[in-house]
Order: C-alpha cells, then structure tokens, then sequence
C-alpha cells in the first residue's frame, strides 16, 4: 500500500504512544486472560480460528447505512490516527478486568461475539450482589465512554461457585502425562530438540506436538517417549507432529498483533460501521474489515476506500512499521454482503 497523505496527518499518526508491551502480547493471552499469571478471576472472549484467517465477531451495527454527501460521509469516519491506547498498554476488555478486580469480588468477565456484550459474575452472596451490581454496571460503562466504545452492551450477573472434582481417572490421567511432558521436555533440551508446542487428547492418548518445518526429529522424540513409558510401565501412547513454518509463524504472530491494536477500535465503536475484522497471512498478509454497509448503499465503495486509507495510514506509522516489516500487504473492506468494496 503506497497511499499518500499529509505530513500533518503522519504527525498526528507518530504521536500516539502505543506501548510496545502492548504490541508484543498474541491475542491469545487478550483473548483467555484465565491462563495469565496475575488473573484472579477468567476473561475470556470467542475467537474462530480458520486454517487461512482468524476472525473476531463484530455485530451488524445498526440500521442500514444512510448515503450523505461525500464531505459529511468523510467527516463521519473517525481518523484511526486518534485510536485510543491507555498509558498501561492494556485493551478495553482488560482495563475493564483490572478496575472491577482492584474493587469488587468477581467470578468471571467475558465478551460475546457477535452480539458484543460483556458480561460480569460478580461472587459473594445475594445481598453483596444486589449492593454492587449497579455500581460494577456503572462502572463498566465509564471506561467504554472514556475510550468512546459505544458498541457495546453490559450484562451483570450473580455467579456460582461450581466445583467440579476430577474423576481418579481424569486425575490419573493429568499426572501421567504431565510426567511424560516435564521428562520428554528436560530431555529435548538437552539434546537441542525444538518443541514448538505440546497438546494431549487423553480419550484416543495422543499427544500431539509441533515442531519446526526444518527439523527432521521425529524419530528421535518417539524414541524417547518409549523410554519413558516404559521406565514408568505406562500403557503405549500414541504420537502425531505437526511440522510449522518458522517464518510463517514469526508473521503470523505480528499480524494477529497489529489486529488486536486495529481490532479495539474497529469493533469498539459504532461509527465505524464494523461487524467483523479479521486477518490472514496466506499467502501474504491481509487485513480485512466487513462492514455492515450494503454493496447497493451509493457512498459505499467511498467509504470502504477512506476506511482503507485509514488503516493503510496506521500501519505505515513508526508506531507499527516494526510490525509490519517490510511484508506486502494487502487491506480488503466487505460490504454485508461479504463482498468488496475497494
């Protein structure tokens, strides 16, 4: 993308402080904030992953799309250089959690694609639930009027504590092969073996790991595993790889990255006219924007190719050129329809 634009709207672009903590987290750990040390309580989003793209649920944003003029349709698309980051580097959903658990007791926080509504378990008992659900709705509600996220709705709920004890054999199961992996893994290092990731289906037991496209170690971590199961008298195990291209991977995960800073933004607010954003990097990278504007709506193809402008603008920026590198890209906007617009 080579669009040009004015040296005062790159200033405006080059001001924003986007903190490089920020940039640096996946969007998984945005997406299931439960498995992040410091958590004390699950956030969780929905997110679908698909083999060429991954794709966040965005909501069919109001009526249809009211055609005005070229000027007044322009002024109404917010200028993404004004994308709204707090100090602390933390997404709408997490700054949400941060404040809630600093003052309340909760159970739990989501968010819920496509209908774009978090929801909050607040624990305790029923009077402390009533004492504090309007306040925690409040509350919620004024940091989305801060970051001027308007589209999305609040739910408070009162949570329930349900424990669920594991069956022995659920328990015997996790201690088996939590000992083949600390064993598999302190071996591997040792020999300079790569184990990219490591996953476990205990009803068929396979374990299921990825390795690097350019290694041939299979054979050699079968191996060990056998050495393990049998210096244990645990029964046979089975083992399947998935070979993952390291370059691939390193672009994948700056992509998913630059999503989640365009994402906030895109889904967070009405005038965008967002119900989806997602991206793919196959073959090459690709931002994408489906927007709940009709393919027959007169102004639609201008606004498509603004809102394009827009983004191509954040990503050329200081602010995210180490990110995008110097990969080429390409930025599709969908109508409702799913079909492009620019």
């Amino acid at each position: 993308m080579k669009e040009p634009w004015t040296n005062e709207m790159k200033e405006q672009i080059d001001d924003i402080d986007i903190p490089e903590e920020r940039l640096n987290r996946s969007i998984e750990v945005a997406i299931h904030r439960g498995k992040k040390e410091r958590g004390k309580f699950p956030v969780n989003r929905f997110l679908l992953t698909a083999s060429a793209a991954v794709v966040l649920f965005g909501l069919f944003v109001g009526s249809a799309f009211v055609s005005p003029a070229m000027a007044s349709m322009v002024a109404k698309i917010p200028y993404l250089g004004k994308i709204v980051v707090p100090e602390n580097g933390e997404d709408i959903v997490q700054e949400i959690a941060d404040e809630l658990e600093e003052k309340y007791t909760i159970m739990g926080m989501g968010v819920s694609y496509p209908e774009k509504v978090i929801r909050i378990s607040v624990g305790g008992d029923n009077s402390y639930y009533t004492k504090v659900k309007s306040e925690v709705e409040r509350d919620v509600k004024d940091i989305l009027k801060k970051r001027h996220h308007d589209a999305y709705g609040v739910e408070v709920n009162r949570g329930r504590e349900e424990v669920m004890e594991p069956t022995e054999e659920e328990k015997r199961n996790s201690q088996e092969f939590m000992t083949i992996y600390n064993e598999l893994a302190k071996e591997a290092d040792k020999r300079g073996i790569s184990l990219l990731q490591t996953s476990v289906d205990y009803g068929s037991r396979e374990l299921q790991i990825e390795i690097p496209s350019n290694e041939d170690t299979e054979e050699e971590i079968k191996e060990i595993l056998d050495g393990i199961v049998s210096s244990h008298g645990m029964d046979e195990i089975n083992v399947s790889f998935k070979k993952i291209n390291m370059d691939k991977r390193d672009q994948d995960k700056r992509w998913r990255e630059i999503l989640t800073l365009l994402q906030d933004d895109l889904l967070g607010k009405q005038e965008y006219n967002v119900r989806m954003v997602g991206y793919s990097v196959h073959p090459e990278p690709e931002i994408q924007a489906f927007l709940s504007i009709s393919k027959k709506d007169v102004d639609a193809k201008a606004f498509a190719e603004e809102l394009e402008k827009a983004i191509d603008e954040v990503l050329q920026s200081d602010k995210l050129s180490s990110k995008v590198k110097d990969d080429d890209y390409h930025i599709n906007i969908y109508s409702k329809e799913d079909k492009i617009l620019n």
